[in-house]
């Protein structure tokens, strides 16, 4: 089994960061690639981030409210 990271996409042009509005997956959540596991918000729009594999949610490193740089690492899924 191989643990994958979950990062936060470069979401614009001029875009550094961005506020975590809510996970949509929990601990322990078996999810397929590219299934929407949080909702972000960047000062033009809201995103979705996608899963970069599929396997098992094993760690989520920020919380509704936190603001994150672009390529951050925010939770893991082990595949």
């Amino acid at each position: 089994m191989s643990v994958h990271e979950i990062q936060i996409p470069k979401l614009g042009m001029d875009t550094t960061e961005c506020e975590v509005v809510a996970w949509l997956v929990k601990l322990g959540d078996r999810v397929e690639k590219g299934a929407e596991l949080l909702e972000v918000e960047t000062e033009k729009a809201n995103v979705a981030i996608e899963a970069p594999v599929a396997g098992v949610v094993t760690g989520i490193r920020v919380q509704a409210g936190d603001r994150v740089d672009v390529g951050a690492s925010v939770g893991t899924i082990e595949a």
